[in-house]
């Protein structure tokens, strides 16, 4: 993640922190991190692996597509961090699901 989205991803963490009103070390105790994790993180010094942000989502009461800038973004990297995103074992079921509707809205005349 480069430096700049990281600081993006750190501000919606600590903007979603404190909308629940919540110290650092609350979060870190709820996530069974330290609140040097969470400070980093929220600082932009550190990432949260994908595997990790469901639960950081959780905890925030967040869905996880709030703590990604959309606009920052071209459509393949939104796509890319969206899969990396998925478990292993279900990423060929979503992919085949994208394959037929691509397909689906192509034989639709739905794609330009």
């Amino acid at each position: 993640m480069e430096q700049d989205a990281k600081k993006r991803f750190g501000d919606r963490v600590r903007r979603a922190r404190r909308d629940l009103d919540l110290k650092q070390e609350e979060l870190a105790e709820m996530l069974g991190t330290s609140q040097a994790v969470v400070s980093n993180v929220e600082n932009g010094v550190s990432a949260i692996s994908a595997p990790d942000l469901p639960r950081w989502a959780e905890a925030l009461n967040k869905p996880i597509m709030y703590f990604f800038d959309d606009h920052a973004l071209d459509w393949q990297r939104r796509a890319l961090d969206i899969l990396a995103m998925l478990p292993e074992d279900q990423l060929e079921v979503v992919l085949r699901m994208l394959k037929y509707m691509a397909l689906g809205m192509n034989e639709n005349n739905l794609l330009k």
